[in-house]
This record gives C-alpha cells, structure tokens and sequence, in this order.
C-alpha cells in the first residue's frame, strides 16, 4: 500500500505544530494510563463538591477566579475550566462532571457576590442594556403585545375540548363565580387619599 504525498505532508505538518499523530493515544503503554483512564478519585456527589469547594477557596485558585470575573470572564467559563481539570486529574468521570457543574457556578458566583463583584454567566453577556427613547419603547411594547395577542388566538384555536376530563368541565360549568373583593373595595372608597378628614 502506498503513501499518498498529501499524507506525508499531514503527518509533517502535524510534528511541526505539535499535534500528535492520529491513532498516537493507541499506542500508549498500559501500564502508564493517563490520569482519566484510571477509575476516579471521587464517585459521590457531595464528596466531589466539597473537593470543587476546597479547590475554589485556596488562596491562589481564589484570587485568580476573582480577577478573572472583575475583568469579564463569565461563570460558564470558570466552572468548566475548573471542572475539566479536574477530570483530567482523574478526580472524577464525565457523568459527575456533568453533575457538579451547577453547584460549581453557584459557589462561583457565591464568591464573587462575597467579593463584591458584578459577574455575568457567559463571556460576552452585556449587563447594560443601552437607553431607549420613550417612543421606541412604546412601539417594541405594542409590537410585543401584538405578537402575544396573535398566539393567543392562535392557541385558542388549538384548544381541545376533549383534553379536559367530562367531570371537570361540569365542575368548572357550575362553579359560581364571586364578585371579586377589588371590586368590592373599590365601591367603598377609592384608596386612602380619597378619604375625607
């Protein structure tokens, strides 16, 4: 079987930049797996999230995590970071990886909240939101009053008589319904202001 050129010049380019040469992770030794090949440190929870815990807290991991929010970077972000090296340290698997990250971003941002910080979730989110004339805001608010009035009548047309059990529309036909106390209310006096002295 022939080499074509343009394989040899992957594989050199490849060496060149640094990347390994695909299939290189087979021919590993077994008896040096990496850290993640190995059965994980932690496989409960709660074990693993006083790790992540433990791990935040300490004085240069802490430092780093709160320079890093002050200039942006999101919560996403550092819980990830923070959980993928754990995986590669074989602390834990992919599942419990998927598992700790919401605890991780609120420890995160329970840190930052601790430190003052305004933080955002993902790299990118802009907190400001940027100052609208009033007619501007009129129309973006009857546009968006339009466009729920259309699916109103939209999903009125969808509804289903049969999707509700006979016995509960008899209930529902012959339930009385009160007058409502604000009106009630509203016949005695108008509010507090209104009140004669």
């Amino acid at each position: 079987m022939a080499v074509s050129e343009k394989a040899i010049n992957f594989l050199q380019g490849s060496l060149e930049r640094g990347r390994p040469i695909p299939g290189q992770s087979l021919t590993n030794s077994p008896e040096q797996p990496y850290n993640w090949e190995q059965p994980p440190e932690f496989t409960n929870p709660r074990e693993g999230m006083l790790e992540v815990f433990n791990t935040l807290i300490q004085e240069d991991s802490l430092l780093n995590i709160l320079n890093a929010l002050d200039n942006g970077v999101g919560v996403i972000d550092l819980a990830s970071i923070t959980l993928y090296t754990g995986f590669l340290e074989g602390k834990w698997n992919p599942d419990l990886m998927m598992l700790l990250m919401e605890p991780t971003m609120y420890m995160v941002m329970a840190l930052a909240e601790k430190a003052e910080i305004d933080y955002v979730l993902e790299a990118g989110d802009d907190v400001t939101k940027s100052e609208m004339s009033p007619d501007d805001q009129l129309k973006e608010i009857n546009s968006g009053v339009k466009s729920l009035q259309q699916l109103q009548r939209k999903a009125a047309g969808k509804v289903n008589e049969s999707s509700v059990p006979a016995e509960v529309r008899q209930v529902i036909e012959e339930t009385e319904i009160p007058e409502s106390l604000l009106n009630k209310r509203e016949s005695k006096q108008n509010n507090l202001l209104d009140k004669e002295e």
